[in-house]
């Protein structure tokens, strides 16, 4: 009986918070650039390396870990929180609204990669491709993802169900955290066990969001922490691009 009252507490702490958001948890749909931004990172070489680059798919390495125990902050005194945690956040069976990511990181972050490399200059033409037949090439980017860990604190502050009225006074109501792994290599098109360059990128974003502030913004993180691992990558290719060129090509 104490696991059905504890799953009936949740499902009301949850509609709670719905009723606040209703039609404000903006789109959960993959978008890039994050549109906070709205552009891509703009760092351009001074000129461009003579050759077709294509970017494919990432390979995918990640964890398939679940954790849902928002159960855990309708105990009142202890826990005060309840986490929830998906290594795939795309795939989650039934997870609820406010958890919901709708991309498909292998191809999207892709598909980003090859836009900012477009967008920086730094070979003749840079474009996404599903394989090396697609697009006519020189070289190839070729990543691995590692991680796109999810994480949704819930806080009721100790006071179980009751604890949700601090929401709506403005307390946080849960805290998200969204990281990023992944690394990436350029090889000769036709020779992927060459290795003209490589990069191993990390971000992590953190917010406090309630039923009145961020809390529609959970799901841009992702593009962001795009944005935030490609910086130190633009900029090491454009430094390679206009010192040694000839190092980005095949040879």
């Amino acid at each position: 009986m104490r696991v059905s009252l504890t799953r009936v507490w949740v499902i009301i702490l949850i509609v709670m918070a719905m009723m606040a958001v209703s039609g404000c948890l903006g789109n959960r749909n993959w978008q890039y650039p994050p549109s906070d931004a709205g552009t891509y990172l703009g760092n351009q070489a001074p000129s461009a390396v003579a050759a077709r680059a294509i970017v494919l798919p990432l390979e995918d390495l990640r964890g398939r870990g679940i954790k849902e125990e928002y159960w855990k902050a309708t105990i009142p005194i202890s826990p005060a929180y309840g986490d929830t945690i998906y290594e795939r956040p795309e795939v989650a069976e039934n997870p609820e609204e406010v958890d919901i990511v709708r991309f498909d990181p292998s191809k999207d972050f892709a598909k980003a990669i090859a836009a900012e490399l477009a967008q920086s200059g730094i070979y003749s033409s840079v474009k996404y491709a599903e394989d090396i037949q697609q697009e006519p090439a020189d070289v190839a980017f070729r990543g691995r993802l590692r991680s796109t860990a999810w994480k949704r604190r819930l806080y009721t502050y100790g006071f179980g169900p009751l604890g949700t009225l601090f929401w709506f006074f403005g307390a946080p109501m849960s805290k998200t955290t969204t990281g990023l792994e992944l690394d990436l290599r350029l090889t000769p098109l036709n020779d992927p066990t060459k290795v003209l360059w490589s990069m191993t990128m990390e971000a992590e974003n953190q917010q406090l969001d309630s039923p009145y502030y961020l809390f529609e913004d959970a799901v841009e993180s992702y593009p962001v922490a795009i944005q935030d691992a490609l910086k130190p990558a633009i900029a090491d290719l454009i430094g390679l691009a206009n010192e040694d060129p000839n190092r980005l090509l095949p040879r």
